[in-house]
């Protein structure tokens, strides 16, 4: 559902509820569930104008940002040293045995595309 029609369903299931209708009669109404209903009415004026749901564009849920930068260092490092294998298979490999911690080739992949490393 779209931040505004989220707002706005908020700001009607609120008014109807202060009209002195029933939650399960706007949840039909709105063609919302009764417990959303239910947390609408209950929310105070300014949350009702806010939408926190979603997670913003390009920021990696599962990896931190040291992650993104330590696989760019391991790939410089390879490159300083002349290695002859430099490639995305290699630098996951150096990263799991560093840090003990997996990543998958997907997302070296990407990480090594979006630094311009990859030829």
């Amino acid at each position: 559902m779209k931040k505004e029609l989220l707002i706005l369903k908020r700001k009607k299931a609120k008014e109807l509820y202060e009209n002195g209708w029933s939650n399960r009669k706007i949840a039909r109404h709105l063609l919302v569930s009764k417990d959303s209903v239910g947390k609408w009415v209950r929310m105070d004026e300014r949350d009702v104008l806010v939408d926190n749901r979603g997670w913003e564009k390009g920021i990696s849920r599962k990896y931190a940002p040291e992650t993104k930068q330590q696989i760019i260092r391991i790939r410089a490092d390879l490159e300083k040293e002349d290695s002859y294998f430099i490639g995305s298979d290699v630098v996951k490999a150096n990263y799991e045995n560093q840090t003990g911690e997996e990543v998958t080739k997907s997302y070296v992949d990407r990480v090594l595309k979006e630094a311009r490393l990859v030829r």
